[in-house]
Order: C-alpha cells, then sequence, then structure tokens
C-alpha cells in the first residue's frame, strides 16, 4: 500500500485532472431528453450535401492556390511598376536640376560680364537706360 500511494505521489498531475472524462465517453448533450439511441439501431442517415456545400468542398480547395498565385503575381507586378516610375521620377528630376543648372551658369555669366563692363568704365546696360531716357530733359 505504501508503495501504491508513493507511485500515485511521484505521478505529476494537472490541477484539471478530475474534470476529464474517461475515453470512450460521450459528452452529455444539453438539448437531449434523455432517450439516446445507439449508433447502429434506428439511426437516420446524414442527409445528403446541399448544392453549395458540394460546389464549396469541390472547387474551393483549387481555387485558394490560384487565388495565391494571383495575389503573389499582382503584388509583385504592382511593386515593379512603383518601381519603375520611381526611376522615371528621378530620371526627370536630374534632367530638370541639369537645365537649372546650366540656367544658373549663364545667368552667373551674364551678372560677371555686365560687372566687368560696370569695372572697366564702361556703361552698364541699366545706367546706358537711365542717362539716355534723361537726354530730353534740359534742365
Amino acid at each position: 500500500m505504501a508503495l501504491a500511494l508513493l507511485r500515485r505521489a511521484s505521478t505529476p498531475r494537472s490541477p484539471l485532472a478530475h474534470l476529464r472524462r474517461p475515453r470512450g465517453a460521450l459528452p452529455a448533450c444539453p438539448l437531449s431528453t434523455g432517450t439516446q439511441t445507439s449508433p447502429g439501431a434506428g439511426a437516420r442517415p446524414p442527409p445528403p450535401p446541399s448544392p453549395h456545400a458540394r460546389f464549396y468542398s469541390e472547387y474551393a480547395a483549387g481555387m485558394v492556390p490560384v487565388a495565391l498565385l494571383g495575389s503573389v503575381v499582382y503584388i509583385g507586378l504592382r511593386t515593379w511598376q512603383q518601381h519603375l516610375a520611381h526611376e522615371r521620377f528621378l530620371v526627370e528630376a536630374e534632367a530638370h536640376v541639369r537645365e537649372l543648372e546650366a540656367e544658373v551658369v549663364a545667368l552667373r555669366h551674364e551678372r560677371d560680364v555686365v560687372e566687368a563692363r560696370a569695372a572697366s568704365g564702361g556703361r552698364g546696360v541699366m545706367e546706358g537706360d537711365r542717362q539716355a531716357g534723361r537726354r530730353w530733359w534740359h534742365w
């Protein structure tokens, strides 16, 4: 007897072990009226599946991989399209920057020419216009 108690104390038990039902026992149905029929005696065969259930059981299993593959292809193509659009934007932006840099270089060159004229004693473009405009005033 001491050996049986020792074995029982040494086996780990879960705290909910007393709630487990023995194997083979069916759970009690809360809606049953107490009259249970055995599976072999007087049990009706299950009804045939509906057309909708048959459709989904036959075709849905085959549609899932196709839908996944289609989604992966769509996402891949959409990502590639975004990548190409971004590259095109970068190329256009670089071309625009080059145009603006060329315009800045031209404006700096024009400014240097005007400053060189003013420094050499010649009249600048703006000064010559002002003095030419005053010539008709006699006082």
